[in-house]
């Protein structure tokens, strides 16, 4: 998968990269979109939110998926940081920013949503974010202008939306624990190895 890609692109390469049921053998799979769907209207990467769920849903059950009989995960986009995106997004020449903390918000409440419809785990990013910064619901987002920058958002963040090295710690660690509760027989210690261990690998 190309980076930038939002759902309604993604839905249109899945066949071509999703390989079939003779090549491989597909037992888990992480769908993991928003950010870029989140942009705000009128931006190139935008699509709009009731979409973006019903995408969700396509990729979720789409028969090159399906034939696999994966066990899902959904994840959430993670929060967004306006003080670092917006400085980035001015180095880049654009003027008006094109992504805001309410907004992502409201993707990742689809997610979760669409997650629940589907009977999908979520592996809800944005809240272990938030939670990790500090936030608590009913209060003004972190990651908004409405505040001052948040330095628990500005560590996880390496420029308002992508992951740095600890914010992607969080996100294994997350994602780990989604698998041991909800599909225990794929966590690791549960995996028989593919190759012999080195001590008794033939020399």
């Amino acid at each position: 998968m190309t980076s930038g890609y939002n759902t309604m692109q993604a839905i249109k390469v899945l066949p071509r990269f999703m390989p079939s049921a003779r090549q491989a053998d597909v037992r888990l799979m992480a769908v993991w979109f928003g950010a870029n769907d989140a942009c705000i209207e009128g931006s190139d990467q935008h699509v709009p939110l009731s979409k973006y769920s019903d995408l969700l849903k396509q990729i979720s059950k789409h028969p090159t998926v399906t034939t696999h009989r994966p066990k899902i995960m959904l994840i959430t986009p993670p929060p967004l940081d306006e003080h670092q995106q917006d400085a980035v997004e001015l180095l880049k020449g654009f003027m008006q920013p094109r992504r805001n903390a309410a907004t992502t918000k409201k993707y990742a409440d689809a997610c979760r949503e669409v997650g629940k419809h589907l009977g999908i785990p979520v592996v809800d990013v944005w809240s272990v974010f938030m939670m990790a910064a500090g936030w608590k619901e009913g209060q003004k987002l972190e990651g908004s202008k409405e505040l001052p920058p948040n330095p628990k958002l500005n560590e996880l963040l390496i420029d308002g939306l992508h992951l740095d090295a600890a914010g992607y710690e969080l996100v294994f660690n997350e994602t780990m624990d989604i698998i041991r509760e909800h599909y225990p027989e794929e966590s690791p210690e549960r995996l028989d190895m593919v190759f012999p261990a080195w001590g008794s690998a033939p020399k």
